[in-house]
């Protein structure tokens, strides 16, 4: 059962060793360490998708690709049925940091100019389920279990969308507060050991703790084992990093087993050339005097502006260009599905009946039928793709457009839902 607990964001409050406060917020290191016991040779064998990047001696990818996003709300009461607002938000966050346009890009400190960089990656919403639950999600740090409960619908969550062609994400109440998230690395990686992988492909995704699914405000974690509380801005980088992780990253310190400690191991390594020899994470510090393991002549401070490190989330805003080569490496591989094609444009998946628009062409309104009152994403986008209007989570069958205000042209209809999707033309008079 220690197979699941890889890519957590496990958030601790202080931690005494040594007359040193430690905060641990990653219980990561403690399972991959505990796989290297169990299955020798593991370590080396997560080693090899880095030496397969190393080896390629590719040139830059400047292809823009696009992840077709599912979002799960599995929620007990109404606080933790988030609007649609705080979705489009978190996705907004995705797309800056995954494009290197978010605002605080230009924070990074000199010594890591030369080596960050834009991965071209980009999200796209695909759908919302909303699923009211009695069930409870939680971590069982000492059974070796976490949460998956949430990723089926007998079990009180929600049932994967295609894991191979979607990126789930499924946001729900996780118990303790200390638990932020987790997400496991690319699940069929030959060189991984057969039981550090998904349990099964689909419960392959990003779980996220409610509280944490936004981009402002703070967080106050509750310690494990009677440990103090600890408060963390909350900037929507949790969900950064653990799609870092979906995508097959490590760690910047390397997931030492001395750092569970809070003693810096220099010996570990996140297998990425270009990111700093680190031996601790950042402990939520963004102080730029840290450096856990200074090597002399040439030495660099440790990174906290990295999605991968655990610093204050309002200093992270970093990928390197080793890191984004990996997780192109694995697009390009371990998870080749998710870019078959935005989903704007993948049609011909429903039936034609499965939509209607009328009066078309449409002068002061429009009327958008569809065939059932399932939980479906309708955007109307102008034609040059800007989405005019959307309903992320509708549950109307039939929805009513007011177009006077609209100008003239050719606009079309999005409709995607779990079966599928569909795109039908409207011309506006």
């Amino acid at each position: 059962m220690w197979r699941f607990f890889l890519g957590l964001s496990l958030v601790l409050s202080s931690v005494q060793i040594a007359s040193a406060q430690i905060q641990e917020p990653c219980a990561a290191a403690h399972y991959l360490n505990h796989l290297e016991a169990t299955h020798p040779g593991f370590e080396a064998a997560t080693r090899q998708v880095y030496d397969r990047v190393r080896g390629q001696g590719q040139a830059r990818d400047f292809t823009l690709v696009t992840i077709p996003v599912v979002v799960h709300l599995v929620y007990q009461n109404e606080e933790q049925n988030l609007p649609d607002s705080l979705i489009e938000a978190v996705l907004d966050v995705l797309n800056e940091d995954y494009r290197r346009l978010n605002a605080d890009a230009g924070q990074v400190r000199e010594d890591f100019l030369p080596v960050v960089d834009d991965p071209f990656i980009q999200f796209e919403l695909a759908g919302v389920e909303r699923v009211s639950t009695t069930a409870t999600f939680e971590l069982d740090i000492l059974g070796g279990t976490l949460p998956d409960n949430v990723k089926t619908t007998v079990t009180g969550g929600s049932d994967a969308w295609d894991p191979e062609h979607h990126l789930n994400i499924w946001v729900c109440n996780i118990e303790g507060g200390a638990l932020l998230g987790y997400a496991y690395p690319p699940a069929d990686l030959s060189h991984w050991p057969e039981d550090a992988s998904a349990p099964s492909p689909a419960l392959d995704g990003v779980v996220i703790h409610y509280e944490v699914f936004r981009r402002t405000g703070t967080f106050t974690t509750s310690g494990l084992f009677g440990l103090e509380d600890i408060t963390v801005p909350v900037r929507g980088r949790t969900i950064t990093h653990e799609v870092g992780h979906y995508l097959g990253l490590r760690h910047i310190w390397g997931d030492g087993l001395l750092s569970i400690f809070g003693i810096p191991d220099c010996s570990a390594d996140d297998g990425v050339e270009d990111t700093p020899n680190q031996g601790l994470n950042s402990q939520f510090s963004c102080d730029p005097t840290n450096n856990t393991c200074e090597e002399g002549s040439g030495d660099l401070p440790d990174m906290w502006e990295n999605f991968m490190d655990y610093a204050q989330e309002d200093c992270q805003n970093s990928f390197t260009f080793g890191q984004i080569e990996i997780m192109r490496s694995v697009l390009d591989n371990e998870r080749a599905g998710l870019v078959g094609g935005s989903v704007s444009t993948r049609e011909g998946l429903l039936p034609a009946s499965a939509l209607q628009l009328y009066p078309n062409p449409a002068t002061d309104y429009l009327i958008i039928q569809r065939d059932n009152t399932a939980s479906a994403t309708v955007r109307l986008h102008n034609a040059q793709g800007q989405v005019v209007k959307q309903w992320l989570s509708c549950t109307q069958n039939r929805l009513e457009v007011a177009t006077s205000s609209l100008p003239a042209g050719l606009y079309y209809v999005q409709y995607i839902s779990r079966e599928g999707q569909l795109t039908k033309a409207v011309v506006v008079e």
